[in-house]
């Protein structure tokens, strides 16, 4: 529900930003928050899936802080080091991007934002292992209108521009880590436990490569837009990943719940049952809403965006496949995590991202932004096969991929088919309805036991408050 709420709020302000910021804001803002991303990553190192993989194997509350005590430790000196290096070199890091003076500014507070936002994801993931999601959802969306309001204030009231962008996240990232300190101070301490240590690096490092060229590739790829094509290409990118985001709800929700509720899992017998059915329901869930999207994409972009923006339409399909990929593989490719042999998860991003960027290169000139996307593409083919069959090959989980396969091969095609003809809204609206009908009728039986049990459960609780 956190990401669902979080993505149609930000959907919304689409009409605002849109006319508040130029398509080459619109980049350099992306491109800022990319490079904070990136810093990110370099801070936390993956030592918060080190904590959380070791978490529920502490028995009592003084084990669990010193494990925890320890992450933080690290992650404090990692930001220290980090940040300094950036300053150090922080004219070289922005000439990469930009050109002229304009985003200078907003580049200072990103190097700001960097140690503050690690905080903030070290925190958030822990409050993930705490599993106590009513909590969580109302800190999180506190956080989400904290920064919607400080965003809209200092971009729209005050006219900060892109440093107003930047500002919000770090006036919202800034309460999270208040809010959250709050509810999990009984695991902050001054503890450092060189066992602990050991775990966390154990499980955390193999996968360090594997997480810098993840979020080493989103820069360096934002380096090449900048300056193959333009920071306003970046733009254009940017708002279709915008609109796309209504898909990547499902990633983003997935993402915080599915690895501590698959850690607790493998213990139990014939969890690999469970683990089909969960990526079964949300193949379906996610192809449902993927056709959805790039139906009616440039729909959504006439009534959320400006002329400046349209070009953007051709891109949102090819998007929308690549988001489906990850979504999946997230649950298909689980198992190098599960045997604890999380090295192989650096293999296969660095040829991922290798296949990624050399697909830009070669087809950037051919096709324009539009080349991005299809590098993201098959970059995601690459990762996706290839966790597959490590899963294949590490657990008893057997997954059918040819419904897989063939869902993705017709997404592509309709991408293509509306990035080529100009279909008007009324077809591609009544496609779109005349699909949703046709599945209703093939799931109907499913419909109406899924309908049942809500139905059943409603009844239960106005019982129990009768």
């Amino acid at each position: 529900m956190i990401p669902i709420f979080g993505k149609f709020i930000g959907i919304l302000l689409l009409p605002l930003y849109s006319r508040a910021l130029s398509p080459n804001d619109y980049g350099a803002q992306d491109i800022l928050i990319q490079i904070t991303i990136f810093m990110t990553f370099l801070i936390n190192m993956e030592m918060y899936g080190g904590v959380g993989r070791y978490f529920y194997e502490k028995t009592d509350i003084v084990a669990k802080r010193k494990l925890v005590s320890t992450g933080l430790w690290l992650t404090a000196f990692a930001a220290f080091i980090i940040v300094g290096l950036a300053l150090v070199f922080k004219n070289a890091i922005y000439g990469l991007f930009f050109s002229g003076n304009s985003y200078n500014r907003a580049f200072a507070l990103t190097l700001l934002w960097a140690p503050i936002s690690s905080l903030y994801t070290y925190l958030l993931v822990l409050m993930r292992y705490e599993k106590k999601p009513k909590l969580y959802f109302v800190m999180v969306n506190i956080q989400l209108l904290i920064r919607i309001l400080a965003t809209i204030a200092c971009v729209l009231v005050f006219k900060m521009g892109v440093y107003g962008v930047i500002l919000g996240h770090v006036i919202a990232e800034t309460s999270s880590i208040l809010m959250f300190g709050t509810v999990l101070w009984r695991y902050i301490g001054f503890n450092f436990d060189f066992q602990d240590l050991k775990f966390i690096a154990k499980f955390s490092l193999p996968m360090v490569p594997a997480v810098l060229i993840i979020s080493f590739q989103k820069p360096l790829i934002r380096f090449l837009v900048a300056n193959l094509l333009s920071v306003a290409d970046m733009g254009f990118y940017s708002i279709a990943l915008q609109i796309a985001a209504i898909l990547s709800f499902v990633q983003f929700g997935l993402r915080m719940a599915w690895y501590p509720h698959l850690f607790e899992m493998v213990s139990k017998p014939g969890y690999e049952i469970e683990v089909r059915k969960i990526y079964n329901f949300f193949l379906g869930i996610v192809s449902l809403v993927a056709v959805l999207i790039t139906l009616n994409g440039g729909l959504l972009l006439r009534i959320l965006t400006t002329p400046a923006y349209y070009p953007a339409k051709s891109i949102i399909g090819f998007i929308v496949v690549y988001e489906l990929l990850e979504i999946v593989r997230q649950i298909s490719g689980c198992g190098p995590a599960i045997v604890k042999k999380t090295i192989y998860t650096t293999y296969y991003e660095l040829t991922a991202s290798f296949v990624a960027v050399l697909c830009f290169l070669l087809l950037h000139e051919h096709v324009g932004i539009i080349g991005l996307s299809v590098s993201f593409i098959l970059g995601a083919i690459v990762k996706f096969i290839w966790s597959w069959r490590l899963t294949k090959r590490f657990t008893s989980i057997k997954f059918s991929m040819l419904p897989t396969y063939g869902i993705t091969a017709a997404l592509f095609m309709l991408s293509i088919l509306y990035a080529k003809l100009n279909i008007s809204y009324l077809v591609s609206l009544s496609i779109s309805i005349l699909f949703i009908a046709t599945l209703a009728v093939i799931y109907r039986k499913q419909i109406y036991q899924v309908s049942r049990y809500f139905l059943l459960k409603i009844s239960s609780l106005k019982q129990i408050a009768g």
